[in-house]
């Protein structure tokens, strides 16, 4: 017998997406650690989107974005696990994070809501 959810019942957690997104940021960030600078941005810049695509409350999927963007500035823009803040670089990849989570905002919109025809 199938089983029918109402359609505002969230399908799971999300503090448990959270976590499984914090994982997947972590192992992402230790695959990238040898990248050069560009391409650990934007991999974790991408991370940064999907998250917030994904994960349907915008608390949490903000709280990802934060961890992400830490992890970028401590481990592929930093020095070995320092967070640092390097003025006018750390700036525009603050930025990079920060259109990047709002753009998977609008996506998930996009996807959620269609526009009418």
């Amino acid at each position: 017998m199938a089983v029918i959810r109402h359609p505002t019942t969230p399908r799971v957690t999300p503090g448990i997406e959270l976590g499984i997104g914090s994982v997947a940021v972590v192992v992402l960030t230790i695959i990238l650690a040898s990248a050069p600078l560009p391409f650990g941005l934007a991999g974790l810049v991408i991370a940064t989107a999907v998250g917030a695509v994904l994960i349907p409350d915008w608390r949490y999927s903000l709280g990802l974005a934060v961890i992400t963007y830490f992890l970028f500035v401590g481990f592929i823009a930093g020095d070995m696990g320092q967070l640092s803040w390097r003025g006018h670089d750390a700036l525009w990849q603050l930025v990079a994070f920060g259109l990047a989570y709002l753009a998977g905002l609008t996506l998930r919109w996009l996807i959620n809501n269609p526009p009418p025809d």
